[in-house]
């Protein structure tokens, strides 16, 4: 056997090596939270996670396929809350959408929050927007032509 053929046999090899390293099994899956309305503050162990949409990691315990998640508490502004757990396939990336009880009093309250809260992620992403715009016309020709003449006078898209 030539040396060629010995590089030849032991390409392959390698590369069945690399891709059983690359390809490790999962030991997490992830749940992202959201309500109905929107607006709802999670807790988990009585602790908050903020506002919803929250994303949470839960890690396996590495003997089981599913990962049961812990219990969280969705409370709206009213006061209003439910409970959730699931159990989710180790591996995974799930939304779990938790629904304001019916029953409970102060509806038009979370209503006009989940609008505030609507609201308030279109400015947001309008403002996000206008910011990378910015930063699209900053690296352009023209601009850049500007700013390496040092003109002071430069388009106002340049600032």
């Amino acid at each position: 056997m030539t040396h060629r053929t010995r590089v030849m046999l032991g390409s392959p090899l390698a590369a069945a090596l690399l891709c059983a390293c690359a390809a490790t099994a999962p030991k997490s899956a992830m749940l992202t939270y959201e309500s109905v309305p929107d607006g709802a503050e999670i807790f988990e162990g009585g602790k908050s996670l903020g506002a919803v949409p929250v994303t949470r990691t839960y890690q396996s315990d590495g003997n089981s396929s599913t990962i049961q998640t812990p219990d969280v508490r969705a409370v709206w502004p009213s006061g209003a809350w439910t409970t959730f757990f699931t159990l989710l396939p180790v591996g995974s990336d799930r939304v779990a959408t938790l629904q304001r009880p019916a029953d409970a009093p102060g509806l038009q309250q979370d209503l006009e929050h989940a609008q505030q809260v609507a609201d308030a992620r279109k400015r947001d992403a309008a403002r996000k927007r206008e910011f990378q715009q910015t930063d699209i016309n900053r690296a352009s020709a023209r601009c850049k032509q500007e700013q390496a003449r040092g003109s002071n006078g430069l388009s106002d898209d340049c600032k």
